[in-house]
């Protein structure tokens, strides 16, 4: 598994370019969406990226054959050159939108193309420089944007790993780990497959930041295999860009549903309203470590969803999933150390004078590389203790802080305190419930494995 690095030149800018074109392409090849949807969102993709149908069918094709990479910009022959426009293109492009705020700038080059006093002076611009001028102008095109209907519909995968869904919500409360006269807040991070509704892994953490949702999602790719699409919401740590070229690595695909548009991942929000009512069990049972509240998660998953019945498919997620992977096979994860490293945060550094790379606070010594040379750092955010250094798109050392001032980059949360009602019932409950998930684990020691692992493809 090669990590990817095409992406280590590209400026804080280019990779919001591509990250904005990424989530207007990504829903297009979508088979769940329905045609009027698609419609409304290939009208939407080509009025923000001011493109013609035609041009967005070639991007289209572009990211089906290439993915994430096939977005990057290419460099212009004519890069740092002036090129001419003419005031005239701009006054005449805002006649044609006074008279139909609507038109998009691909259908405004058409009409300018069509103008005989301007056709030679628009063939020398691009879509591109047009919609610059315009909004250099003052010309506001979010205020015209076009609101189409939605219509929704139910969907489902055809077979398991096809599309998984995640979320996350807030956890209980518990006692800071470094302080426990202080109550710190937790938070769930879950992972679901699509087709059969099992919950492929859950677990409660003390961070709502990325690394938490990544972890969960390493554990559920090693333990069941790695899925071929990702549904996900619109939050921070699902769009970011650590996350989805680490996806792009995995040739994983990631959706997001639109905008208030909560039903398109209704299954994992079912699951969670039952996950809240195990955490109002939870929360009667004055756990005192994070490891207690996963141990009875773990427990409940398995015995009293996993296991159980599902309205839906009339049948227990565990058995559904078990027997739809005979026809369809996981794809598996068989280098753990370059799976791994993929989760690793990238950042650029240069070597100073001292031939040493400055992360937050820390020093770390790169030998043998001249100063100003530019570096990839790939770190670990709860353990900054040591990192890789890549190094003309290579790996080059693993190095340790000289001087470690700082840890970890991950801020802490802030904490609350409240007072907690203790519910024997709901200790013997969870007590039982362990048992039983102890009983099934000795019961399935035989059926699932992890030396499976190194089984089927990457």
């Amino acid at each position: 598994m090669n990590v990817d690095t095409l992406f280590f030149d590209l400026t804080q800018e280019e990779v919001k370019e591509i990250m904005e074109k990424y989530a207007l392409l990504e829903p297009l090849l979508d088979s769940y969406i329905s045609d009027s949807e698609k419609k409304r969102l290939k009208e939407e993709a080509c009025f923000k990226l001011e493109i013609s149908e035609r041009t967005l069918r070639r991007y289209l094709l572009i990211f089906r054959n290439e993915g994430i990479k096939g977005l990057i910009r290419k460099k212009r022959s004519d890069r740092g050159v002036l090129r001419v426009f003419d005031d005239s293109i701009l006054s005449k492009a805002k006649e044609l939108l006074e008279e139909n705020p609507y038109r998009s700038v691909s259908m405004l080059m058409s009409l300018l193309e069509a103008d005989p006093e301007l056709n030679n002076k628009v063939e020398s611009i691009s879509p591109h420089t047009l919609y610059y001028h315009l909004k250099q102008s003052g010309y506001d095109f979010s205020k015209k944007r076009k609101q189409s209907e939605k219509i929704y519909h139910r969907f489902e995968a055809d077979y398991p790993n096809q599309l998984w869904q995640g979320d996350a919500r807030d956890g209980i409360y518990l006692p800071d780990p470094e302080d426990p006269s202080k109550w710190k807040k937790s938070y769930l991070f879950g992972w679901v497959d699509d087709y059969s509704r099992k919950i492929m892994y859950a677990k409660y953490y003390f961070s709502l930041k990325l690394p938490s949702m990544e972890d969960s999602f390493k554990y559920a790719s090693l333990r069941w295999g790695l899925p071929e699409k990702l549904y996900c919401d619109n939050g921070k740590v699902y769009r970011s860009k650590y996350f989805t070229f680490m996806l792009s690595d995995l040739s994983i695909k990631k959706i997001h549903h639109p905008a208030y548009s909560a039903w398109c991942k209704g299954k994992v929000e079912n699951i969670m309203k039952s996950l809240k009512r195990f955490q109002k069990e939870a929360g009667l049972c004055a756990f005192k470590t994070i490891e207690e509240l996963n141990s009875a998660l773990f427990a409940w998953i398995e015995v009293e969803y996993n296991n159980k019945i599902h309205s839906t498919t009339g049948e227990t997620p565990n058995n559904r999933y078990q027997n739809g992977i005979q026809n369809h096979p996981p794809k598996r994860v068989t280098d753990i150390d370059e799976f791994n490293k993929l989760f690793l945060f990238r950042e650029q550094r240069k070597v100073n004078k001292y031939g040493k790379i400055q992360l937050e606070s820390n020093f770390y010594p790169v030998d043998g590389i001249k100063p100003n040379q530019k570096v990839e750092v790939r770190f670990d955010p709860f353990d900054l203790t040591e990192v890789l250094i890549y190094y003309d798109n290579q790996f080059y050392v693993k190095t340790k802080a000289s001087i470690l001032k700082t840890r970890e980059i991950i801020k802490e949360i802030p904490e609350e305190k409240q007072d907690k009602k203790v519910s024997e019932n709901a200790i013997n409950y969870f007590k039982l419930l362990r048992e039983k998930h102890n009983e099934q684990i000795l019961k399935n020691v035989d059926d699932i494995k992890f030396s499976d692992l190194n089984k089927g493809d990457k």
